[in-house]
């Protein structure tokens, strides 16, 4: 059946290979539902020496993340968003845009002014002033993200003149290698945070985890690509980390912690400045603030980020996720504007079928379809139909063993169903449609691992 051997080749280290796990049913997080949380799920790497067939290119996961893909560690998953008790929507922000509210300002100022201390602007005024047209521009000028956030670090500081501020205020954007010093940090914050134990593999498994290929690069526009660790001393002291994937045109958060003892600074604001002017300063122009779930009152401090975008879970296009749209979303947590328009524009019957395939059962504690498992029969939202997947799916590149081939290929292919699950038919059609028709030519299915 195979024709090549691929993990032999030069190939393997810059082609996306994924391995689909499929369905998957899990308990909520954010709300009381027990099985209410429905995804698609892909493995993106394995955590086994010498085995490095698996990864996904940084560009191919920018891709995936406009289709509403997040990832956990190694796992790449796809939430179902019409079948979940909570609705996840991907949000992102234009750093050149972002208009910081007072709070955030305000945030940002106290903590420069904590760094410097009291004596500091007061002996900087006296053996360093400046001039009153100086004066007159930094009262007059707007709320520089990019200088506001610098104010406080130490390299910053020293640059100006050679005073020594209160506090050594450094930020090292670092490869996400585990240290003991971080895994302290986390187990510090689980514990205090979420009331919650760590252990050093979850940690190591979310949180250092890098299915990228390459791991580390810099593209031709000089930005730095890879899953990196943006760690925040204070003294020499680990105080803070914030665990981010620096993509082609994004900056995506995936995690961030802090040590209580500086719960009064905001650090949940703080960062989120810092990584949008990361965006804004290094040129990655968006900053991904994850998933946004209407219905948790945890998840509310995102909408104070302004102006953002949020992706329809249908067409994936990108719409204004302002106070008109999170209205909406009070009455109808699955809200699609390209579905909308769909049922605007069809007869009243055609739109009361329509209405009916996309109800969502929102009493609490209620989630239908728990025998359906494959996104096909839970009709899952915003992915390939079936009658677009059957012309393409014989030629899709997939992997099994060491050996390269085409999907025909597989010993019995043209008897295989494609609608039955269980076969690999089935299994490569299901990634096809959480992919989508753009990415998948470019990726490889593994059908088999070990």
């Amino acid at each position: 059946m195979a024709n090549a051997d691929f993990l032999g080749s030069r190939k393997v280290g810059i082609t996306t290979v994924l391995f689909p796990y499929g369905c998957n049913d899990s308990s909520c997080g954010y709300c009381d539902v027990t099985i209410g949380n429905k995804s698609y799920m892909m493995m993106a790497s394995v955590d086994r020496p010498g085995e490095t067939f698996l990864g996904i290119t940084p560009n191919d996961y920018k891709i995936l993340l406009d289709r509403g893909w997040r990832r956990s560690g190694n796992i790449i998953y796809k939430p179902d968003m019409r079948g979940s008790c909570c609705q996840e929507y991907t949000i992102r922000l234009k750093s050149s845009l972002f208009k910081p509210n007072s709070k955030q300002r305000k945030a940002t100022n106290a903590w420069s002014k904590f760094i410097h201390g009291i004596d500091y602007k007061r002996e900087q005024a006296q053996k360093y002033p400046i001039s009153r047209e100086e004066k007159r521009r930094k009262r007059t000028s707007r709320f520089n993200v990019v200088e506001k956030i610098h104010e406080s670090e130490y390299a910053t500081l020293k640059a100006q003149n050679p005073l020594e501020p209160a506090h050594k205020f450094e930020i090292v954007l670092e490869e996400n290698n585990f240290t003991e010093e971080k895994y302290k940090l986390f187990e510090h914050y689980q514990k205090k945070i979420h009331n919650d134990e760590a252990s050093e593999g979850g940690f190591k498994r979310f949180l250092c985890a890098n299915p990228f290929k390459p791991r580390y690069s810099v593209d031709k526009k000089g930005r730095k690509i890879g899953a990196y660790h943006q760690c925040y001393y204070l003294d020499g002291r680990l105080i803070a980390m914030a665990v981010l994937d620096l993509l082609p045109d994004c900056v995506s958060g995936v995690y961030f912690m802090y040590h209580t003892d500086f719960s009064q600074w905001s650090f949940g604001k703080l960062s989120a400045i810092r990584e949008i002017a990361l965006a804004e300063e290094a040129g990655y122009d968006y900053y991904y603030m994850g998933y946004y779930i209407h219905s948790c009152p945890k998840m509310r401090y995102k909408c104070e980020y302004q102006p953002a975008e949020v992706l329809d879970p249908e067409c994936y296009d990108w719409h204004s996720f302002d106070n008109d749209f999170r209205k909406i979303l009070d009455v109808k947590p699955y809200y699609s504007p390209s579905l909308e328009r769909i049922l605007t524009a069809e007869g009243s019957e055609r739109s009361m079928t329509l209405l009916k395939n996309y109800h969502i059962n929102t009493k609490k504690g209620v989630i239908t379809n728990l025998d359906d498992d494959t996104v096909f029969s839970t009709d899952m939202s915003g992915v390939v139909k079936l009658e677009d997947i059957e012309p393409v799916i014989d030629d899709i590149r997939i992997l099994v063993g060491r050996k390269l081939a085409i999907a025909e290929m597989i010993s019995g292919w043209e008897e295989m169903p494609i609608d039955v699950p269980g076969n690999a038919k089935h299994k490569i059609a299901e990634a096809i449609a959480t992919l989508g028709l753009e990415l998948t030519p470019k990726v490889i299915i593994c059908l088999t691992l070990g």
